[in-house]
């Protein structure tokens, strides 16, 4: 077992960006092989990689460093939420939306309470799977060409709501979650702090980052204009954290003050360094944390894990996939508005991580969870691209606006 950090990187970073480019070369998002990376290397398989049990002073800095990389993955997130893309196909998007939380929450959380898993983890299932990743499915459709489309737009717009209501709803059932108090107030407060950080990031926010970049004209240095970007969104991460939200939402408020700024393309290719070099790490702790002892037919309880991992992709795969279909979205190839809808990616690891750090979750209901997201993660893309060339979103668009009159 490895705990110097000198040596862990080195091998946790390496075969991660391997796999995850190898990973792309096969239709499959990188964020996969980077937690096949630590699924191989952490307890589960190798041990390279230790359990928090055996942690030692290095992996605990290692965790730091993972934390940070989610924080800059939310804050290119809210860096790259463009408001006005949203406002040509807001009614679209909204309904894709609303029905694409409703469904997976209802459908996920009736799964977990079918197997006789407690209320609190069965919502916060639920809640997990009402997950889109902006990023997975952004990456996607660049590569398909289609992120002007109408398709596109929706899926983007869509998958915008859903980060922010994600957030507010994450807020909510971590306060929840946590002991102590009424089960009203947490809630309100959580979603009022939230809101507060998110309306803060689009009001309040540019002003401070007007200052920020008055300073970095005056430098005259452009790698003060990335650290400037690094150290708000560190601070407002560390703000959020202060007062009982998480890190990610004052992230995601930072990269959206950020993202209304004209300079905010050349911050955004400035990041993308930092964001090869340390997200990854948030990726491989997840795959670190997975268990696969219990996963076995053999015995009762792990056929029991299997059937509820299949049900629960089930559940996330029908809750994404059919729910444009109740929505007006006329002129669109709705299953592929469905399908680029479903990869829970980054976002849906963010509930998972927060779910099992809060005491939610014990070691096997994360483990499900986390290859359910997996499952999303690679379905979704393969599926976005067979639709996307196979039908193509121009046949499709006459037959799916027929039937939107019908509905």
């Amino acid at each position: 077992m490895i705990t110097s950090l000198h040596l862990l990187l080195p091998l946790l970073l390496v075969p991660a960006k391997l796999l995850g480019v190898l990973g792309r070369k096969f239709g499959i998002p990188a964020v996969v092989g980077e937690i096949f990376t630590g699924l191989l290397l952490g307890p589960a398989i190798l041990g390279i990689l230790p359990s928090m049990a055996d942690a030692s002073e290095g992996y605990h800095i290692f965790h730091e460093f993972a934390q940070i990389g989610l924080c800059v993955l939310l804050f290119r997130i809210g860096l790259e939420t463009d408001l006005k893309e949203f406002l040509g196909v807001w009614r679209a998007a909204t309904g894709v939306a609303a029905v694409g939380m409703v469904f997976p929450f209802i459908l996920g959380s009736g799964v977990a309470l079918a197997f006789g898993w407690s209320p609190m983890v069965s919502v916060f299932i639920g809640a997990t799977l009402t997950a889109t990743s902006i990023g997975v499915t952004a990456s996607v459709l660049d590569e398909l060409g289609g992120q002007r489309s109408k398709e596109g737009r929706i899926i983007l717009g869509a998958a915008v709501l859903d980060d922010v209501l994600g957030l507010l709803l994450l807020a909510g059932i971590v306060a929840l979650a946590s002991p102590g108090g009424s089960v009203v107030g947490p809630v309100f407060r959580g979603f009022m702090q939230a809101s507060i950080f998110i309306a803060g990031g689009i009001l309040l926010g540019p002003w401070i980052v007007r200052g920020f970049m008055k300073v970095a004209a005056w430098a005259n240095n452009p790698s003060v204009f990335l650290v400037l970007a690094f150290a708000y969104l560190l601070m407002m991460s560390w703000a959020a954290h202060a007062i009982g939200l998480a890190m990610i939402i004052g992230a995601y408020a930072a990269g959206l003050a950020y993202g209304r700024h004209p300079e905010h393309e050349r911050l955004n290719q400035n990041l993308r360094p930092l964001i090869d070099l340390i997200t990854p790490l948030f990726f491989i702790l997840i795959g670190a944390s997975i268990e696969l002892d219990g996963f076995s037919f053999v015995t009762s309880e792990g056929r029991t894990l299997i059937l509820t991992f299949c049900l629960l992709v089930g559940a996330a795969t029908v809750g994404k996939l059919f729910s444009p279909l109740l929505v007006n979205c006329q002129g669109a190839n709705r299953l592929a508005i469905g399908s680029g809808m479903m990869p829970r990616g980054e976002v849906g690891f963010v509930f998972a991580q927060m779910g099992f750090s809060v005491g939610v979750f014990n070691g096997s209901q994360y483990s499900v969870l986390t290859l359910v997201i997996v499952a999303t993660t690679v379905i979704g893309p393969l599926l976005l691209r067979y639709l996307w060339s196979a039908l193509g979103t121009g046949g499709v668009s006459v037959s799916m606006s027929s039937e939107a009159k019908k509905l």
